[in-house]
């Protein structure tokens, strides 16, 4: 018996193998009360959308999974050399800018001792990826590729990149060059701050006319089809990115998109033919479709008034006053989000050991929604509130001498008085005496 059952399971188990185990791409969390919000099929590797003003991360998919970035790592090299220097500059590329880079890779066709504008080097790298303008971006920001590589790695740390090692500025395949798209989303967010590159970053066609080295005008086509109005993968919405390949990474690419006054960014990273298109189109319209910016806080409701002491002589000394104040708050939250719940935790002293500095963080405010944290945001303050001066301290020692001036005199003072009325009391018990043996005297008459 025991061998027929043994039989039948074994069958059973044969027809009806586990089912395989998938990594589903995580969505963020929803405050409580939100309906599940379908999330959209993404074929990338890697990919991420984030909203370009807050930061909050609307979607991801192994966005912490290192890989080959290929040209997408030249928005890193646009945001240096911006950094650094003004369109207007001028750059003269140099023989190893023109020679360090893999036969047949992306060119423009720069010459040894060629002098271009850096616009003219970065619109050749934005829209054509040309891999000696990477370079010879480098070397005017740094002199050499090798300091421009570790400015790269520097700057990235800054930024708060978790798995970012870059070796050159243009992203051609090295195995230890390689990022995350979250940390590629990070770079990408900083270069917005950057007013230059806003203005051409939209690029989709440009001219380099001709040069000391070269007789002929450059016509300039972009190679991102989502800005490409002719294109099939044409996004009405994106207003600028940067694309990628090599036959280790793939295709990458990441996007900006503004719809709406609301601005999100898009990476994907190891994407096959034009999934790379049609992951980030898929990413913005969740984005677009399904989040909503929202003020959680307002700097004005939460002012704290923090004391400022400074011990002198052994005694607090009260410096003064001064304001913590929060910046605004807001957050990128699902629409149709209730926050009637939202709760604020301030942690702020009374009283702070001076100096204060204008800007100094004094204390902090959490926002919550039913247990869920939202948003945390420094309490600062708003003014300076220096120790004291010597003069101040002289003032103070002129004060504390004084006091004990005074606590001296009012001490004499009580002694005299007690003198006084005790000499007062004498004298009255002295005369009632007196006036008594008087009395005596006169009865015995």
């Amino acid at each position: 018996m025991k061998k027929i059952s043994f039989l039948i399971l074994s069958v059973i188990i044969c027809l009806f193998p586990a089912a395989p185990a998938f990594a589903e791409p995580a969505a963020p969390p929803e405050p409580t009360g939100q309906a599940q919000t379908a999330l959209p099929e993404i074929s990338a590797e890697a990919a991420i959308l984030m909203d370009a003003a807050t930061g909050d991360i609307l979607y991801e998919k192994n966005s912490r999974q290192k890989e080959f970035p290929a040209s997408i790592t030249k928005l890193m090299t646009v945001l240096l050399t911006l950094e650094k220097g003004s369109l207007t500059d001028s750059v003269t590329v140099s023989h190893e800018a023109v020679t360090n880079v893999e036969p047949g890779s992306a060119s423009v066709a720069l010459q040894e001792g060629e002098t271009l504008s850096l616009e003219q080097i970065l619109q050749a790298i934005l829209l054509r990826s040309a891999n000696e303008a990477a370079n010879a971006a480098a070397e005017f920001t740094d002199g050499t590729l090798q300091a421009f590589a570790a400015h790269m790695n520097s700057r990235a740390a800054e930024l708060g990149c978790e798995n970012t090692h870059f070796v050159n500025p243009s992203g051609l395949h090295d195995e230890t060059h390689a990022t995350t798209a979250y940390d590629m989303a990070l770079i990408a967010r900083a270069l917005l701050q950057n007013e230059t590159f806003r203005s051409i970053m939209g690029s989709t066609y440009y001219e380099i006319p001709p040069t000391n080295k070269q007789p002929e005008t450059r016509y300039l086509h972009g190679q991102h089809q989502m800005l490409n109005s002719n294109s099939t993968y044409y996004y009405e919405y994106a207003t600028g990115g940067k694309t990628g390949f090599t036959e280790e990474a793939r295709n990458t690419l990441v996007t900006y998109a503004k719809k709406d006054g609301r601005e999100l960014i898009a990476v994907v990273l190891k994407c096959e033919g034009a999934e790379h298109y049609t992951d980030s189109k898929a990413l913005f319209e969740y984005g677009f479709e399904n989040f909503e910016i929202r003020k959680l806080l307002s700097a004005s409701e939460y002012v704290q008034t923090v004391s400022v002491t400074e011990i002198y002589n052994d005694k607090p000394v009260v410096l003064g006053t001064v304001s913590a104040a929060a910046s605004d708050i807001e957050k990128t939250v699902q629409k149709n989000t209730d926050f009637s719940a939202l709760k604020v935790t301030v942690e702020c002293p009374e009283t702070i050991e001076g100096p204060v500095t204008h800007g100094q963080v004094l204390g902090s405010l959490t926002v919550s929604l039913d247990k869920e944290v939202l948003a945390t945001a420094e309490l600062l303050a708003q003014a300076d509130v220096p120790l004291l001066t010597e003069e101040q301290k002289a003032e103070l020692d002129k004060s504390s001498r004084m006091g004990i001036i005074k606590k001296i005199l009012k001490v004499i003072g009580c002694i005299v008085l007690a003198f006084c009325a005790l000499l007062c009391i004498t004298r009255t018990i002295g005369y009632y005496r007196w006036k008594k043996r008087r009395a005596r005297r006169r009865r015995r008459r």
